[in-house]
């Protein structure tokens, strides 16, 4: 009886796992996107406020991070680790330019 029960609690837990891994996968893309228009935005303002530009490159790649955690995806977490490289290395050449 205990093991039934037991059982019974393991499905009813991986089957709530697996709803909670289908909604973050669900919004992977819009985070992904998300930290491709703070990348953007970094770039609009590296030669004008080099400050503010590295937050916006820090923050894409904060966001890029998010996104490649969300999904399995292997196509879309290649992606959000590109766009992560690229804000980390736009992110370092401000802070080393505004030093």
């Amino acid at each position: 009886m205990l093991r039934m029960l037991l059982a019974g609690i393991l499905v009813v837990c991986a089957v709530g796992a697996a709803r909670a891994e289908r909604a973050t996968e669900r919004y992977a893309p819009l985070q992904l996107h998300i930290a491709r228009q703070a990348l953007a935005q970094a770039r609009a303002l590296r030669q004008s406020d080099t400050a503010l530009a590295a937050r916006f490159a820090r923050g894409a790649q904060l966001d890029a991070h998010l996104a490649y955690r969300m999904t399995d995806s292997r196509p879309l977490q290649q992606e959000a680790a590109g766009v992560a490289d690229e804000s980390a290395r736009l992110a370092r050449s401000l802070e080393q330019d505004g030093s």
